[in-house]
């Protein structure tokens, strides 16, 4: 929220939603999630890869 309040104006949110795919915002639960799965016996066969989680940000 704080980073939000700093740097987020009203036309930063218009070009966020110009370059983004998915709708809605970034939050750090989104991040959190990846970080759970990763650590779980999940992602016990995942290897070498990049998991990128931006919404989808072009």
């Amino acid at each position: 929220e704080r980073q939000k309040r700093l740097w987020v104006d009203e036309e930063a949110e218009k070009m966020i939603d110009q370059v983004q795919c998915l709708p809605g915002r970034l939050m750090p639960e989104d991040v959190a999630r990846m970080v759970l799965f990763l650590a779980s016996d999940d992602s016990a066969m995942c290897t070498a890869q990049d998991f990128i989680v931006d919404a989808g940000w072009v």
